[in-house]
């Protein structure tokens, strides 16, 4: 439980009270970003010797005022470099930050970074970061971000990175590409999402179905969506009398 917290006067940086840790959000902005490396994001320090409820008068620069219950202050000190990063972040100079990073040496700083990249969308800055917390996966995501073909596929792929299904869906779809878009919700087992879209675009329908049956047979599972099972049931009777499938007629 969190009982007192302050915002920086100058940039986006949180300290709090917890329990008995005192805690320096460097980057909060992380929990809409990238969850997983938020742990990264942190300075944590033990707090019993502020005594019971204590008190968060000021966060000022890089100073921390802390009133006890007997009314006495404690100053604590935090790294000043999270807020030059931001500095550079909000300025746009990422070379600059990434030089900051290297020069300091601290995983916090590289696991900022990595998070304000994504969310500016400065990828080749992102890359950077990851590789210097040891996020390999993520690297190779990105990687493959920067090799799509489209600045629409590109643009849906980092909203996919942060976590904005939706949105990125919306891109796709605004650009055309309705079959990514398909592909996004298979690939995130959204059948639903992926059954309607193909359905509504009447196009593809029969490749989720493939993957439908495929992801079935892959857990050793029967078909219990009625909607999948009722367009397998079409399909089939279709393919036996050879006729072409009209989704539309069985979509209820």
């Amino acid at each position: 439980m969190v009982h007192t917290l302050a915002w920086n006067d100058t940039c986006n940086i949180l300290c709090g009270l917890q329990d008995t840790r005192f805690i320096v959000w460097y980057y909060p902005n992380t929990v809409y970003v990238d969850r997983d490396i938020l742990p990264k994001t942190l300075y944590e320090r033990d707090a019993s010797e502020f005594s019971k409820n204590p008190h968060i008068v000021s966060f000022v620069g890089n100073q921390v005022t802390i009133r006890r219950a007997d009314g006495s202050l404690v100053h604590i000190s935090i790294s000043p470099y999270p807020a030059i990063l931001h500095e550079y972040v909000s300025s746009s100079k990422w070379e600059d930050a990434v030089r900051l990073c290297r020069f300091v040496k601290e995983q916090t700083m590289w696991a900022c970074l990595a998070a304000m990249a994504v969310a500016n969308r400065d990828m080749t800055t992102a890359e950077i970061a990851y590789a210097a917390i040891g996020e390999i996966d993520k690297v190779q995501y990105i990687n493959s971000i920067k090799s799509l073909p489209s600045k629409e596929s590109k643009m849906a792929h980092i909203l996919l990175f942060s976590g904005n299904i939706q949105e990125a869906e919306i891109v796709l779809l605004q650009a055309g590409l309705v079959y990514q878009a398909i592909q996004i919700n298979i690939n995130l087992y959204n059948w639903e999402r992926a059954l309607e879209l193909a359905v509504k675009y009447k196009t593809h329908v029969d490749t989720v179905l493939a993957y439908r049956q495929k992801f079935l047979e892959t857990f050793g599972k029967q078909e219990t969506n009625k909607r999948y099972f009722i367009f397998l049931l079409f399909f089939f009777y279709c393919k036996s009398n050879h006729q072409a499938a009209n989704p539309a007629r069985v979509w209820v």
